[in-house]
């Protein structure tokens, strides 16, 4: 069988083992297929990642960027793939590989299209560019958010930013995001005292005093006004545990995880005010340690999202749902330019998961997707 352009890149990146942060030569594989394109290439080194800037024509008119990441999830346990997970094996016009779907496929999408779209339009005005690193599955510290500094340091501007993170559901671009909740994580440790189980009044046990606070977390309304373009905040429970391994041992402390999802109408602030009032109104002896991983961000609809849903219903002939819902993705630092953003990428329903794959339909399309998009934004500027 012979293979497109798309599906060779493609399976040229899935090929490389770039558990997060390491990119191996997925970055190698990109600069030189853009290096053909005659992008300027700027590579930004921060401690253990490597991010590649890339443009290509002027800033004098409208700047589209393409946003992404190399790195993928661990792929766990080999032998519970059909195929090997970096193999980038294709049977059956489907894809297999850790990265198909986040988001390998897309990076080789947006390639191939920016590629056709540029010796189709050799002497367009404006400015196509990718900003690609490989610290999005991890920390997020090396990654996208320094290379935004550096660019706003030096007064880069971006107008439109497409981010390729998987957002269909069960066809490509039956959902578009324009923004997504913040993640803040929370560890709480209760203090109780410990004794022997017979003897439960010499001491407290911290178990029995999680139990309301439980109840309470979990019955909280924790936004204070309705939001029209976000879900509810919610927090999720995720792990209980002590510092006891004796079935007659009443243990000295409990230990919650918990993690919010939370939207633009509610504050870091305003959720740690709220679960210190719920601790102290119990008066409880705690410590809690707080992780912010992620601030909300909202993207308002104007010419890209036109043109975005106008090219899906082109296409597919359906009209996207414009959704803020799933993780925290890295557009959150480019809004942070003042673009507005879009995350548009394949289906999602094997990101993370053993024999993540992707159909070479869905790829082709949404390079064709890509293609069109570029070309409404670039071709017809106002």
């Amino acid at each position: 069988m012979n293979f497109s352009t798309l599906e060779i890149l493609a399976q040229q990146l899935i090929k490389q083992p770039s558990v997060c942060p390491r990119n191996n030569n997925c970055h190698e594989i990109i600069i030189d297929y853009l290096q053909k394109l005659n992008f300027n290439i700027e590579l930004m080194q921060f401690d253990d990642t490597l991010n590649i800037w890339a443009y290509h024509g002027d800033k004098k008119h409208n700047t589209l960027l393409f946003l992404g990441h190399t790195d993928v999830v661990d792929p766990g346990n080999l032998h519970s793939w059909n195929y090997p997970p970096f193999s980038g094996l294709i049977h059956d016009n489907v894809l297999y590989g850790r990265g198909a779907v986040d988001m390998k496929g897309a990076l080789a999408a947006m390639l191939v299209a920016s590629d056709n779209f540029i010796n189709k339009h050799p002497n367009y005005q404006g400015r196509l560019a990718f900003l690609i690193t490989s610290d999005e599955e991890g920390t997020g510290i090396n990654g996208t958010t320094k290379a935004v500094e550096s660019l706003m340091i030096r007064n880069e501007h971006i107008d439109y930013c497409i981010v390729g993170e998987p957002s269909s559901q069960h066809q490509i671009g039956d959902v578009i995001k324009n923004g997504r909740r913040g993640s803040l994580t929370g560890k709480l440790k209760i203090y109780g005292s410990q004794g022997h189980v017979a003897y439960p009044q010499f001491s407290k046990n911290p178990i029995h005093l999680v139990i309301p606070i439980l109840s309470k977390l979990l019955n909280t309304t924790w936004d204070q006004e309705k939001n029209v373009f976000f879900p509810p905040t919610t927090i999720q429970i995720t792990n209980i545990y002590t510092d006891n391994n004796n079935n007659n041992i009443i243990p000295h402390t409990v230990t919650l995880d918990f993690n919010f999802r939370f939207n633009n109408k509610s504050s870091v602030e305003d959720i740690k005010k709220c679960i210190k009032k719920i601790l102290e109104y119990h008066s409880l002896t705690y410590d809690i340690n707080w992780k912010l991983s992620a601030e909300p961000y909202f993207s308002n609809p104007g010419k890209l999202t036109n043109v975005v849903v106008n090219v899906i219903k082109y296409y597919q002939k359906f009209e996207p749902c414009l959704e803020t819902t799933g993780g925290t993705s890295d557009g959150r630092f480019i809004a942070k330019m003042g673009a507005e953003v879009i995350e548009l990428g394949a289906c999602n329903h094997t990101i993370h998961k053993v024999n993540e794959y992707i159909d070479l339909a869905d790829l082709k399309l949404l390079s064709s997707i890509y293609q069109k998009i570029i070309e409404n934004i670039l071709l017809y500027q106002q």
